[in-house]
């Protein structure tokens, strides 16, 4: 890893945890460097807090320490915050909803329209369905409102 990427990586650790202690939260933050982006793993008896709402307050979270590292760092710094294993589990979620969405689709022949979700929960349902035959899918909507919709092919 590179100094400058070390050196965003404390930065990162620092706010996050500045986050953390101004808030009041009880929780505790566990830091792992991956290849492309820091992951923070918080742990702790708010934790269900953070996940309220489907885990708005996380993603708000991470939204925020992401916007503050790419301005000190030109966005050579990514982070991607998680509690108590929410995002693999909401992965698992996700998947299926996006196989039951398209095999309504292929059914139907008729449109199918998936609630508003963040881009990460987005990119699961895409990266789910490219190879499926039959259904296409396109992100549609504006900020807070962005959702997939499932179409027919062709």
């Amino acid at each position: 890893m590179s100094e400058r990427a070390e050196q965003l990586d404390n930065e990162a650790k620092q706010l996050i945890d500045r986050l953390i202690a101004t808030a009041g939260f009880d929780l505790r933050a566990r830091y792992e460097r991956q290849q492309e982006f820091l992951k923070v793993e918080l742990a702790g008896s708010d934790g269900e807090l953070v996940l309220e709402n489907n885990a708005n307050l996380l993603y708000a979270i991470e939204h925020i320490v992401n916007q503050v590292m790419y301005r000190r760092g030109q966005g050579e710094s990514r982070v991607m915050i998680d509690c108590n294993d929410y995002r693999q589990t909401r992965v698992l979620e996700l998947q299926l909803m996006a196989r039951k969405a398209a095999e309504r689709v292929k059914t139907t022949h008729a449109p199918f329209s998936l609630q508003p979700m963040p881009a990460f929960e987005r990119r699961v349902i895409h990266v789910t369905l490219a190879e499926e035959r039959g259904i296409r899918t396109e992100s549609a909507g504006l900020g807070t409102n962005r959702h997939v919709v499932i179409l027919p092919a062709g």
